[in-house]
């Protein structure tokens, strides 16, 4: 049975199923799970999207009972379009656009569609090929634009993602720019990592991961708003709109401005690096001793790229780094905690590790329980360590049962939070073996960057620490394909050093 006559059972068993008023979260998943599938099975057949596939997907994706509306969020975003983006290919690119301005179209007829028909019916996109056409239009960089005096930029809606994708745009457009404004439009918490840069301002933005189909689309409508608040006062030419590939726009699909006036979109998905991009590459290497290609890796990372797409903008090539910008408060935080860890009165100066498990609810970027608390035992052979309690409360339980082991095998544990970290005794620090914390991302960041090294996985940490010039070491677990770890490897100015595994492969410490 091909795709096409395989999804037509699978609409009828869905039809039956609801109609009679018997479709569970389970069977939603199972149907949502293989139409996804189907999509992937069908384009690697002939190139085509399967859009009865989609449809149900759709269908799925938008039931009144959120739980097999989860289902169907969970085949269509993690399921397929991730998958799409993570391969790095523009055929791929194409399907995503393919794909998703049907599941726009779909949400704008729906009743609680009709804010986003709105929407978008007022810039002149009326259908899918609306869409699609203008996405195949958009502006290409042009070095001969004037500067502007203010840069929209949209977030890339992962903390990981912004510094190694924003912060890299931002790097390489200053130099050119040097009296403009930034603004970011993404998340609060992003003033706790560019809260130390004068020139750098966050236009709060809310994106709803977990939320609904509906309400992640119509969330682009508080885009618009922002960025024409943004746009006030400003003459024609002043404000310049940068979108990086953004989830804030569904990776460019929904407009921002009347006729993309100096909009511009970095596809990081599908940017073919030139061959002046390669030789700049080369030139990097050779000019900066401190900028040292991941060990086993290529330089091709999405920082780079998203470089080289700024420099084409501007007309500019001097070398750059993602950064970060920590204010001051935690930036002492920082130094303040690993002064005492290290133990100023001691004569042996301790080696201090930050290290985060965190994966950002992405289980498959894990090793397994055990070798975290063998990691964490063979680094404690010769090292202080500070370890980050996650952001979710299993990720917390966890670290908790690592503390336990810890604490058994006669190690002091100091646990930090942002309720205690003004409040602890010097010598109770001291004595520390480990030093847990449990806070804001911000003061984590200036944890790292008091430190010797960060261990982690594929997450917000490692751009983080790579951005802050210490040394990293990111373990890479069962990643789609070559191209996706060497796209997101960390880089910038430090020694970055990669380990590369399958799920079952025992890592030798």
């Amino acid at each position: 049975m091909n795709p096409t006559e395989e999804i037509h059972h699978k609409l009828a068993e869905f039809e039956s199923l609801n109609g009679q008023g018997t479709l569970t979260s389970e069977a939603a998943l199972a149907l949502a799970g293989r139409a996804a599938e189907l999509v992937i099975e069908q384009f690697q057949r002939d190139q085509s999207c399967l859009r009865e596939a989609i449809t149900l997907i759709c269908r799925i994706a938008a039931d009144e009972n959120s739980e097999i509306a989860r289902s169907g969020i969970v085949a269509l975003f993690p399921m397929l379009v991730e998958r799409l983006n993570d391969s790095f290919e523009p055929a791929a690119c194409r399907l995503y656009d393919q794909l998703f301005a049907q599941v726009i179209e779909f949400c704008r007829r729906l009743p609680e569609g009709k804010r986003l028909d709105e929407g978008l019916t007022k810039f002149g996109l009326l259908t899918e090929s609306d869409l699609l056409a203008r996405k195949t239009n958009l502006p290409t960089p042009d070095s001969r634009l004037p500067a502007p005096s203010r840069v929209l930029l949209l977030s890339r809606v992962t903390i990981g993602a912004d510094v190694a994708v924003t912060s890299a745009i931002i790097a390489k457009l200053r130099q050119a720019m040097p009296e403009a404004e930034f603004v970011i439009l993404g998340s609060r918490k992003l003033r706790e990592l560019y809260g130390g840069d004068e020139r750098i301002r966050i236009h709060e933005i809310a994106y709803e991961r977990g939320g609904s189909l509906i309400g992640r689309l119509t969330s682009w409508l508080d885009v618009v708003a922002a960025v024409n608040e943004e746009l006030e006062g400003f003459g024609k030419n002043d404000v310049w709109i940068i979108d990086p590939d953004s989830r804030l726009t569904q990776l460019g699909l929904l407009p921002l401005v009347e006729n993309d006036h100096n909009y511009f979109f970095f596809e990081s998905r599908s940017h073919v690096q030139s061959t002046a991009f390669r030789r700049q590459q080369s030139a990097e290497n050779d000019l900066s001793a401190e900028c040292q290609p991941p060990e086993g890796g290529t330089t091709n990372t999405i920082g780079q790229l998203a470089a080289h797409w700024s420099g084409e903008l501007i007309g500019n090539s001097e070398l750059t780094f993602p950064f970060v910008a920590l204010s001051i408060e935690h930036s002492q935080f920082g130094q303040s905690i690993v002064a005492e860890i290290q133990n100023p009165k001691s004569k042996i100066q301790n080696r201090v590790v930050a290290v985060s498990f965190g994966v950002g609810g992405n289980h498959s970027k894990r090793v397994s329980d055990e070798f975290e608390q063998k990691l964490i035992e063979h680094l404690l052979t010769d090292s202080k360590v500070i370890l980050d309690k996650g952001a979710t409360q299993e990720e917390r339980d966890q670290i908790n049962r690592i503390v336990t082991a810890v604490r058994s095998a006669g190690k002091t544990v100091v646990e930090l939070s942002e309720a205690t970290k003004l409040d602890l005794p010097t010598d109770l620090l001291r004595q520390a073996d480990v030093v847990t914390w449990d806070g804001s991302i911000g003061a984590f960041a200036g944890l790292i960057a008091a430190s010797d090294q960060y261990i982690g996985y594929d997450s917000a940490g490692q751009h983080i620490s790579a951005a802050l010039g210490v040394k990293t070491l990111t373990v890479f677990v069962s990643a789609n394909n070559t191209t996706f770890t060497d796209r997101w490897q960390p880089y910038g100015r430090g020694v970055v050093n990669l380990v590369k595994v399958a799920k079952a492969t025992k890592i030798k410490l």
